[in-house]
């Protein structure tokens, strides 16, 4: 019997990780200066680390929402 709380927890984390990358296709308020200061740029490159850690765990909390997913259907 396929347990439908699995398949519904599973989908709540694909969703939550869908979420999660979409936070981080925000643009920035301001376009960066053409010559950016180096605050300027240690921001800027703070930013794309934040960005990086938040793009894995997105793609991490939804992969466990398909392994879940796939664990309640392969469930008899």
């Amino acid at each position: 019997m396929r347990s439908p709380a699995f398949i519904a927890l599973g989908l709540g984390f694909i969703g939550m990780g869908a979420g999660l990358y979409a936070l981080t296709l925000r643009k920035p308020s301001k376009p960066a200066p053409a010559q950016p200061t180096a605050r300027q740029q240690r921001e800027m490159a703070e930013l794309a680390e934040e960005v990086r850690k938040m793009r894995l765990g997105a793609g991490i909390t939804a992969g466990f929402g398909v392994a879940l997913v796939i664990f309640a259907l392969s469930l008899r």
